[in-house]
């Protein structure tokens, strides 16, 4: 489960330590798949590879300051040869990464807000070396252990390569320990893949729209003071995740589209979009990404009780008005408290309503005069809601502010307005050259991004679409762009030159997602 208020601190790795669990050699081969008592060796499973990743992250930091030898290896080494010998008995034990996730042999390690530190330490040292996947044989030896700790903190992965790293554990006669590359992912060009992506893009496409009606009903009921039914919303949001969870940056293309007419409906739609791909980053189940993201989709609600003059207002607001904007987040958690068609309002909807403009350093609205703790989901709504407002042309403000350069500023305010470990994870979903955003590449075309680079190293890689010719002018069905292909000398095929403001040459690139 997600812990879901804020920390005060931050523990050590040594906190998030649990008691070792171990189970009968032949275990798994006795459970049937999809029996309860299948359920709880997976979950066993999961405790027990966020072990072995924290105590792997023990051992490398320890490393840093220690000698191989030394006794303040013995407990971290200790810990991962039993960790490695309960979970090896039937195949080797198999760390993996790949797209900034963390794999047990292939089931993805889901894990909490707490233990994100961990994770993404271990994420980060994995990738500077170019490591797709760890593997431990359970015969491996304290001082297997220690000489790949040594050799991990010691060589210099700028210089180094993994290969160079693998010859070397072979020269100090670690055989137990093998290091894989990362994990390609290949795109499909066949005409049957691109039926499949063409019918992928229509249910997606049908989702978005089926959920921005429903919260077009829903709040227009609200303004009616009728009952309010959830069903049709809840629905919309369930095919929204099974959809990302197939295609993630397809999915999030549509919270590229931007209408100022329906500014707070599609607001509300893009921010429960963005808000269920980040939370499935932090470790919300399946379950809860589901409630996240009917909670987000109502978490400017308070609005309903603003007059729409004042929120369609072009021109600056009056000090009245400012201070009724101000309220909305107070407002919506009284509003949804008191609503006829929901009983026992969730703490999750309450809070995405109430905390999302406070800011992690309480620097927003609402002011309070007691200690408050900002709960997970208000910390997520933070990052979504601020990204997605500031990327959409409003009712005065009618161009949209670019992505990357929105990033560039949010980060400016990561420790004071924005969780900064939940701002990392955000980046990885709509990529350091966000989704949506237009360049200019190196043939003088330019070009829509369609998705993040999946790999670190190529961060600023992503794939595109070229959507204008060196003249400026619209190009139709033009191609797709995988800007980390090389070519036969081992340059890139494609490159950018530079990222263009989507108004300066009046480009709506939404409509490539649509």
């Amino acid at each position: 489960m997600v812990n879901d208020s804020r920390s005060t601190h931050t523990p050590a790795a040594e906190d998030y330590t649990q008691p070792i669990l171990a189970h009968e050699k032949s275990l798994s081969q006795k459970i049937g798949r999809g029996s309860e008592a299948g359920d709880i060796l997976d979950q066993q499973l999961v405790v027990l590879g966020f072990q072995l990743i924290t105590q792997l992250n023990t051992l490398i930091k320890t490393s840093k300051i220690h000698g191989r030898t030394n006794a303040a290896l013995d407990k971290p080494v200790e810990t991962m040869l039993t960790l490695i010998q309960t979970l090896a008995h039937d195949r080797p034990a198999t760390l993996r990464l790949q797209n900034d996730f963390l794999f047990l042999w292939d089931s993805h390690l889901k894990v909490s807000a707490q233990q994100m530190l961990v994770v993404s330490s271990v994420i980060e040292a994995m990738a500077k070396w170019k490591i797709g996947g760890l593997t431990f044989a359970s015969s491996v030896s304290s001082k297997d252990l220690r000489d790949f700790a040594y050799l991990f903190v010691s060589l210099d992965p700028v210089a180094k390569t993994s290969e160079d790293f693998r010859q070397e554990l072979k020269t100090m006669g670690v055989t137990t320990i093998e290091i894989e590359d990362p994990r390609i992912l290949t795109l499909k060009t066949d005409t049957g893949g691109s039926d499949l992506k063409g019918q992928h893009k229509a249910r997606s496409r049908s989702a978005y729209e089926q959920v921005s009606t429903a919260a077009g009903s829903l709040t227009q009921a609200m303004r009616d003071g009728g009952t309010i039914s959830f069903k049709q919303a809840k629905r919309a949001i369930q095919n929204i995740i099974d959809l990302m969870m197939q295609d993630e940056p397809a999915m999030l293309g549509f919270a590229t589209l931007r209408c100022h007419d329906q500014y707070t409906q599609k607001h509300s739609v893009n921010v429960a979009l963005l808000s269920i791909a980040l939370a499935n980053r932090a470790g919300y189940p399946k379950v809860e990404l589901a409630d996240l993201g009917l909670a987000a989709l109502f978490h400017d609600m308070g609005k309903s009780s603003i007059p729409l003059d004042v929120l369609n207002k072009p021109g600056e607001f009056t000090e009245e008005e400012w201070a009724a904007m101000r309220s909305h987040p107070t407002e919506g958690v009284l509003s949804l408290a008191q609503l006829r068609g929901i009983t026992n309002l969730p703490a999750r909807m309450a809070a995405a309503s109430f905390e999302h403009h406070m800011n992690l350093d309480y620097s927003g609205y609402p002011k309070l005069k007691t200690p408050w703790k900002l709960s997970l989901t208000g910390r997520v709504l933070m990052i979504a809601d601020c990204y997605d407002a500031m990327t959409s042309s409003r009712v005065y403000r009618r161009e949209p502010m670019d992505p990357a350069k929105v990033l560039s500023m949010m980060f400016q305010k990561s420790g004071k307005s924005f969780d900064p470990t939940l701002l990392k994870l955000f980046v990885t979903c709509v990529g350091i050259i966000p989704i949506g955003t237009l360049a200019e590449l190196t043939t003088g075309e330019f070009a829509v991004v369609l998705k993040p680079a999946t790999d670190k190293v190529d961060s600023e890689r992503p794939l595109v679409k070229v959507i204008a010719g060196t003249n400026g002018e619209p190009v139709d069905n033009g191609p797709e762009l995988d800007l980390t292909e090389k070519d036969d000398t081992g340059n890139y095929c494609h490159s950018i030159v530079r990222l263009i403001d989507n108004t300066e040459h009046r480009f709506d690139t939404s409509r490539y997602f649509s």
